[in-house]
């Protein structure tokens, strides 16, 4: 249910982990060990490792608040293109208290209130209000079956049937990208704790590990979450707050 420790070279998931990150993964693996679970050590194939070719769209990083402004970021087209396609439909048909109406509505909006609405800027947004909407557009279709191959076929599926496995367990919310591509869910739970970022001290937050496995699978992977929690016992409420 994981990669091999051991293969630097192909341990998409799990080879670049921080020390105390790769910790609290080992640690939970023995929960699910001492569960009775059988951990089965493999890599993901290097062909399914979320993208392929003609996946992504160059789009200028022009948020005035990033440290990557002014180079490229490379979203995924099918996010991009979905997004139009699924914002114009939830305004038209959830969001009738409005004068929003479609995405080049609240384009429009931004733009006309820029010293409030765009401290991150909408460089994702333009893009995606580019295309028609109607997923129709043939750079859109190739993607989308790009995305299919990669992350279900020879991706999510060769894994899964390979090693006969019921579910695939990642490192914080890592899976739940390649099991989007493929269609496929995935359920995230407190895995343990983890302080430091950039090299830089932070206090203890949360590092969670996420259950994914294939279509129609959720009352499999529901059940293994929740065991794992009760095991587990790392959900803890943030420092302050009372008990609910």
């Amino acid at each position: 249910m994981r990669s091999d420790p051991a293969d630097p070279l192909n341990d998409r998931y799990y080879g670049k982990l921080p020390p105390r990150s790769a910790k609290v993964m080992a640690d939970a693996i023995k929960v699910l060990e001492d569960l009775g679970a059988a951990i089965v050590r493999a890599n993901m194939p290097t062909s399914g490792w979320i993208g392929g070719p003609g996946t992504s769209m160059n789009v200028l990083n022009r948020n005035p608040l990033s440290r990557n402004r002014g180079n490229l970021a490379a979203p995924p087209i099918v996010f991009l293109y979905e997004l139009k396609r699924d914002l114009n439909l939830y305004l038209r048909d959830w969001a009738t208290n409005t004068e929003m109406k479609t995405m080049a509505d609240i384009v429009a909006f931004n733009e006309a209130n820029a010293e409030t609405a765009l401290r991150f800027g909408q460089d994702l947004f333009l893009a995606a209000n580019m295309t028609r909407g109607d997923l129709s557009e043939r750079e859109y279709k190739s993607a989308r079956a790009m995305d299919l191959l990669s992350a279900k076929t020879r991706g999510m599926d060769a894994y899964m049937n390979q090693h006969k496995l019921d579910a695939v367990l990642f490192p914080g919310a890592a899976g739940c990208v390649i099991s989007a591509k493929a269609g496929y869910p995935s359920v995230m739970v407190p895995g343990g704790f983890i302080s430091g970022a950039d090299d830089k001290d932070t206090p203890d937050y949360p590092l969670g590990i996420t259950f994914a496995g294939r279509a129609w699978s959720e009352h499999k992977l529901l059940r293994l979450a929740y065991a794992y929690e009760q095991a587990s016992n790392m959900g803890k409420p943030p420092p302050g707050l009372s008990a609910l």
